[in-house]
């Protein structure tokens, strides 16, 4: 099982960042993960962490998913449940 604390999703707020917000909240609830999720919109936390494209998904301060709405079982993967 994945012990991820923290997953952030990066973006400037819009439509593809809230739809990659509601995919990453789906699969965690689902999952039944009692990780933290943030939406952060922090140009500076983007930068820090050398996001190329918007949205962005980071697991635990390492960016995973970038610049497109990822899939269900992308963000799975990335959280280590497959």
């Amino acid at each position: 099982m994945s012990d991820v604390k923290v997953i952030e999703v990066l973006g400037p707020g819009c439509p593809r960042c809230k739809a990659t917000l509601e995919v990453v909240q789906k699969v965690v609830e689902e999952a039944g993960l009692s990780c933290q999720v943030i939406k952060n919109e922090s140009i500076d936390r983007m930068v820090e962490l050398g996001l190329m494209a918007t949205p962005g998904v980071a697991v635990d301060g390492k960016v995973v998913i970038f610049g497109r709405i990822p899939k269900p079982e992308e963000v799975r993967r990335a959280l280590g449940l497959v």
